[in-house]
C-alpha cells in the first residue's frame, strides 16, 4: 500500500451536514458570494491536512500537466510561490467521500436552486508558502473556460489554515457577478504563465472587500465573481482547497471573444505533452 493510499484509509467517517439560510441565499445573490464558519469537522480538517501536504510534497498531478505554480512560466526554476494541483480528486478518491465534498455540493445546489444530482464537481488546491507566497490577481473563474459554452456554476473555497489579511485571504468586488467577463491576460502576459489577471474599473475596486475565513469555513461565490488573494506575508502557509459546482454547461449562441482561453490552451497542452 502507498503513502498515498495508507492516507486516504484514514479518511474520518463523520456525520456532518449544513444548510444556507435564506438571508445567505439571498446575500449569495446580490454580492456574488456569501462566507460561511464551519463547513468541515475538526476531525476531517486534520485529515485533509495530512492529505494536502503529501499531495504538494510530491508534487502530484492528478491529470497531466495538473501540478504547476500559478504565477510562474510552467517549467520556471526557483522555489513554488503559489502552486495549485489541479482535479486533486483524480489522485485521491476519498476527497469525494469527505463532508466538505457533499456540503459543497448541498450548498451549491442551494445557490443555483437546482437538484444536487444535477451537478458535477471538481477540485483544485492551492498553496501560499509562508512569507513568500504571491499574490492572485483579480480575475473570473469563467475566464478560464470555453468561450463557446454558456455556465451556471460556482466555486467553494475552504482554507484548511485560517485566511487572514495578512496570510492572502480572499477578497471580492461585491455585485460584480451581473457583469460580463471582462478582457483577462496571463500574468506577465506570458501564455506559458496559467495564471490570469483583469483590470476591474477604479469605481468596482472601491467596492472590493476582503473576507477573512476560519480553517473550515467556507466562501461560496458565482463564477463570474470578480476575486483576487494577497500575498502571505505572515510566518504560516496558508492551504486553501476549492471545488467548482456546475451543470452541464450549453452551447452559446456565438463564441465569446477571449483570446486568451486559446493561447492558454495551446501552452498547457505543449507543457503536458513534453512531460508524457
Amino acid at each position: 500500500m502507498s503513502d498515498l493510499d495508507a492516507l486516504m484509509a484514514e479518511r474520518p467517517e463523520v456525520d456532518f451536514a449544513v444548510d444556507l439560510t435564506a438571508d445567505e441565499v439571498a446575500r449569495f445573490h446580490e454580492q456574488g458570494f456569501v462566507a460561511i464558519a464551519r463547513i468541515a469537522p475538526d476531525e476531517e480538517l486534520a485529515w485533509l491536512g495530512r492529505l494536502y501536504d503529501k499531495l504538494f510534497e510530491e508534487r502530484t498531478e492528478a491529470v497531466r500537466g495538473g501540478y504547476f505554480d500559478l504565477v510562474r512560466s510552467y517549467d520556471a526554476d526557483g522555489e513554488d510561490l503559489l502552486p495549485q494541483i489541479l482535479m486533486p480528486e483524480q489522485a485521491a478518491p476519498a476527497l469525494k467521500r469527505t463532508a466538505f465534498w457533499r456540503n459543497g455540493r448541498r450548498l451549491a445546489a442551494q445557490l443555483l436552486d437546482v437538484a444536487e444530482g444535477d451537478l458535477r464537481g471538481w477540485g483544485h488546491m492551492i498553496r501560499k508558502p509562508a512569507r513568500i507566497g504571491e499574490a492572485l490577481p483579480w480575475h473570473q473563474d469563467e475566464a478560464y473556460w470555453d468561450p463557446a459554452l454558456v455556465y451556471t456554476a460556482l466555486g467553494c473555497w475552504m482554507p484548511l489554515d485560517a485566511a487572514t489579511p495578512e496570510s492572502g485571504c480572499m477578497r471580492f468586488i461585491p455585485g460584480s457577478h451581473r457583469g460580463g467577463i471582462l478582457p483577462h491576460r496571463h500574468v506577465g502576459d506570458d501564455p506559458n504563465v496559467h495564471g490570469l489577471y483583469c483590470s476591474p474599473p477604479p469605481e468596482a475596486l472601491a467596492r472590493a472587500v476582503a473576507a477573512p475565513t476560519p480553517a473550515g469555513g467556507a466562501v461560496l461565490h458565482n463564477c463570474r465573481t470578480l476575486h483576487s488573494s494577497g500575498p502571505n506575508v505572515s510566518p504560516n502557509v496558508r492551504r486553501a482547497y476549492a471545488n467548482e459546482w456546475q451543470l452541464p454547461p450549453r452551447k452559446a449562441d456565438a463564441v465569446a471573444e477571449r483570446p486568451w482561453v486559446e493561447e492558454g490552451r495551446q501552452a498547457f497542452e505543449r507543457r503536458a505533452a513534453l512531460k508524457a
